[in-house]
């Protein structure tokens, strides 16, 4: 087991991951009313292993370059339909690794009345057949393209689905920059100004303090609450390490 692996068995994490499965349980239900106003939700509501489970494991969030409010998250689909990859309270699309598996746990989340629902869920398991990884020097990717039998969370039938992703995690060093510099770059402008302005608030640069300006795998919220337990003395210096844990378990 990979040192960042066994620190996650720490009871402080594991609170965090147990709320966490608290309130997609409460997410789960609501989803299931709203089944009957958005329909379309039934189609990307999956799990390929029993749920709820507790996931006591480091997520890693792919993210995309700058994860803007509205381009957070690398692509992910289900039978060819893209999910959404838009920042929410309570969204994420994280890969880990759980033994010899593969998991992808994602999740697109809205709100009515009140309550928050899932528009999207995804939690699917691989075996190491059914994905593919490159791990060169300045890049590495991790991908698949299956179909995979699942339940459907809000139905409760047993269903195919086929799944795709590329995610990517290109080198972070040098291409950390602080908000101060962000906001400053004409590269900024010309990115931002896709999604609303250069004034609008920018996703994990008002959580972390800094944007990445390359498509990588960022520590869960979770994890860098708890950087110190985890052995980096901050946030930034647990991203510029994620590439030691995806390389651990990718030569395992």
């Amino acid at each position: 087991m990979c040192n960042v692996c066994e620190r996650a068995k720490a009871p402080e994490y594991g609170a965090l991951v147990a709320k966490m499965l608290e309130e997609d349980k409460a997410r789960m239900a609501y989803s299931r009313e709203m089944a009957a106003l958005f329909p379309a939700i039934t189609k990307s509501i999956h799990s390929s292993v029993d749920w709820p489970v507790r996931l006591d494991y480091p997520m890693f969030e792919a993210r995309a370059a700058y994860a803007v409010p509205n381009n957070y998250f690398q692509n992910l689909s289900i039978d060819g339909e893209r999910l959404g990859n838009s920042f929410a309270h309570g969204a994420m699309r994280s890969l880990f690794f759980a033994g010899g598996r593969l998991m992808v746990f994602s999740k697109s989340v809205s709100f009515r009345d009140a309550g928050e629902f899932f528009t999207s869920f995804l939690l699917l398991h691989l075996e190491r057949g059914e994905y593919s990884t490159a791990a060169g020097e300045a890049e590495i990717r991790i991908s698949a393209d299956v179909e995979k039998p699942m339940l459907n969370l809000l139905t409760g039938k047993a269903e195919k689905k086929r799944v795709a992703f590329s995610f990517v995690h290109q080198k972070v060093a040098g291409r950390i920059v602080s908000k101060e510099q962000v906001a400053q770059s004409s590269r900024f402008r010309e990115v931002y100004g896709k999604y609303g302005g250069a004034s609008m608030k920018a996703g994990s640069m008002d959580m972390e303090g800094y944007a990445i300006t390359v498509p990588h795998f960022a520590p869960h919220p979770y994890l860098l609450q708890l950087h110190e337990q985890f052995g980096y003395a901050s946030n930034r210096q647990f991203q510029e390490h994620v590439e030691d844990y995806l390389r651990a378990h990718l030569k395992d």
